[in-house]
């Protein structure tokens, strides 16, 4: 089994290594891409392997049987490529966020602008509304890049459990402070439609990209 923490036997006239390889790959969970390149690279480690055992006179199939073995058990090499896989969706999901909402904050205080004036009056509501909204995801895009810094020397685990909490929290906060200015504040019409509509493509975006962040730490070891 591939969760046992043992070299997969392969069945009689299988070929050991791409039995080992397809545990490998049944026990990772993570990026599609970044998970197909550490299995080519499992899987041409495994073949280098076995090729210079067998340049040492070793029988074909008995190399391929202890490249395998000395290659490591699955649940073994799984965690160091979780670790690289929990990496990989950290920064994509990091990356997301230190773009999203800063342009969101500069494009909808454009648009706030542009619709209601300089001169326009607010009422304390709607200014700490907007404020609010402007803090949360200044401050997210900070917490973002920082995450990003972060990977490069803390553990992934840890630094994906920051982010995917950062990007439930800072969703909710701008969301609910959004509708609140959008009742209190001037009606923008057909300029406020176009950016709920981008604004909500934008959050969809974030919201899978989190999704698969929270995913990713079931399957990543905990420290």
């Amino acid at each position: 089994m591939a969760g046992d923490g043992l070299t997969v036997p392969a069945r009689p006239g299988a070929d050991p290594i791409e039995a080992h390889v397809r545990a490998l790959r049944d026990a990772l969970h993570g990026p599609r891409r970044v998970r197909a390149s550490l299995l080519a690279e499992a899987r041409d480690g495994l073949e280098d392997a076995a090729q210079a055992l067998c340049d040492d006179g070793v029988d074909a199939a008995e190399a391929r049987s202890r490249a395998v073995a000395e290659f490591g058990p699955v649940r073994e090499v799984a965690d160091g490529y979780q670790d690289e896989l929990a990496a990989a969706q950290c920064r994509r999901t990091a990356t997301l966020m230190a773009v999203a909402f800063p342009a969101l904050l500069l494009s909808w205080n454009l648009l706030w602008s542009a619709v209601s004036g300089p001169a326009a009056p607010s009422t304390p509501t709607f200014s700490f509304l907007s404020r609010l909204e402007d803090a949360t995801s200044l401050v997210a895009g900070l917490v973002a890049l920082a995450a990003l810094v972060a990977l490069r020397r803390g553990s992934p685990r840890r630094v994906l459990f920051a982010v995917t909490a950062l990007g439930v929290l800072t969703p909710v906060v701008c969301v609910g402070a959004a509708l609140g200015m959008a009742v209190l504040g001037p009606h923008g019409g057909d300029a406020h439609v176009a950016g709920y509509v981008v604004t909500a493509a934008v959050l969809v975006a974030l919201v899978r990209s989190v999704a698969r962040a929270h995913r990713m730490l079931a399957h990543t070891r905990p420290l």
